[in-house]
């Protein structure tokens, strides 16, 4: 796998939605082995008070967000956690911003680099600085130009009947047809995300019938201001509270703040494979988010043999499948568990991901 894409910031929000993995995991594991991301994708999960979390990345950077995301939790307020990071509905000044970052416990490391990060930016917040959010701001400018107010008027309706009343009879569904043909493509996101690290697509589909019924799934789903990632699509940012990553969750967040009084979490800089092979207590549940995407060759073949022998026989192990379903992988020893949650899939929040749930044998 390339490191090529996978260094600095590349996620500084969200891109998959946690609250599947939260309702797989089982309460009190001891063991939660995970791909850091923004920490966004972690930090829920505390809630379900695992014993021992790792995190793993390619970039120390990734690891620093994700520490400062776990110390946010622990030292501040619900209130003032969403208003630090940016999140609806009031921001913090930067004066405030800068008071609540000085009131956190990091790592010198992480102190230093997160600090020389906000001075860059004079103390805004941070939320959408990462590759993959700047991507999608531009990615929206371009939405909104084409498919305008009708399009942005989709958010204003409150309730299920109001939204598909506006799908049905005001959304510019020809216009946010064309949008798709022109954004929702390899080289578009070559050009600015990947930088020629895509994943291989495997499916069958066009990437524009890919990305219709992917959007088609979470029009269905109900009023689009409850969804982080349309409104990232339409907007570049996230403005309606309801739509917040579960993270925001108030219930959610104060589990997740209790358990960081007691939950062990470790740091660690790698590949998740060599590093989910030197564990030295069984992992219970692996989240390894969309990476074998970028698997080939023997990788591909053999990468859950390889970590296996480190896995507790019931581990979960959740993968993210993005336009490249793994070929040829020998899954001896697992069982695929993936239909016994299908509710849970039909709810997640982006479903551009092909989601497989696999359980340890023995």
């Amino acid at each position: 796998m390339s490191s090529k894409y996978f260094n600095k910031l590349n996620y500084t929000l969200a891109n998959e939605d946690t609250a599947l993995e939260l309702e797989l995991l089982p309460e009190d594991v001891g063991h939660l082995f995970s791909v850091a991301g923004s920490g966004g994708r972690i930090l829920p999960l505390l809630a379900k008070r695992p014993r021992l979390v790792t995190c793993v990345d390619l970039a120390d950077e990734q690891l620093y967000l994700a520490e400062m995301r776990f110390a946010s939790a622990r030292e501040l307020s619900h209130s003032e956690f969403l208003a630090f990071w940016g999140y609806p509905p009031a921001p913090a000044s930067r004066k405030d911003r800068r008071e609540l970052f000085h009131r956190l416990g990091l790592s010198e490391p992480a102190k230093k680099f997160l600090e020389e990060l906000f001075k860059e930016k004079n103390w805004d917040g941070i939320l959408y600085e990462g590759k993959w959010e700047r991507t999608f701001a531009k990615l929206s400018e371009v939405n909104r130009r084409i498919t305008g107010a009708k399009g942005a008027g989709l958010f204003s309706a409150l309730t299920d009947a109001e939204h598909f009343d506006y799908l049905e009879k005001r959304f510019p569904r020809k216009t946010w047809l064309l949008v798709l043909f022109i954004l929702g493509n390899a080289t578009i996101f070559n050009a600015l995300l990947y930088k020629g690290h895509f994943p291989k697509k495997n499916l069958k589909d066009s990437f524009f019938d890919f990305y219709v019924e992917a959007f088609d799934r979470l029009f269905e789903q109900g009023p689009a201001r409850r969804n982080f990632f349309l409104q990232l699509a339409f907007f570049g940012k996230v403005i309606f509270s309801e739509g917040c990553p579960i993270e925001c969750d108030p219930k959610v967040f104060e589990l997740a703040k209790g358990a960081l009084q007691n939950t062990e979490i470790r740091y660690c800089r790698g590949d998740i494979l060599a590093e989910a092979q030197k564990v030295s207590r069984p992992i219970d549940f692996f989240s390894i988010s969309d990476v074998p995407s970028y698997f080939s060759g023997e990788t591909e073949r053999l990468y859950l043999q390889k970590v296996a022998p480190t896995l507790n026989p019931g581990a979960l192990v959740v993968i993210r499948h993005y336009l490249h379903v793994t070929e040829n992988t020998d899954k001896g020893g697992f069982e695929d568990v993936t239909s016994r949650f299908d509710d849970a899939i039909d709810r997640e929040k982006l479903q551009v991901y092909q989601v497989e749930i696999l359980r340890r044998l023995g």
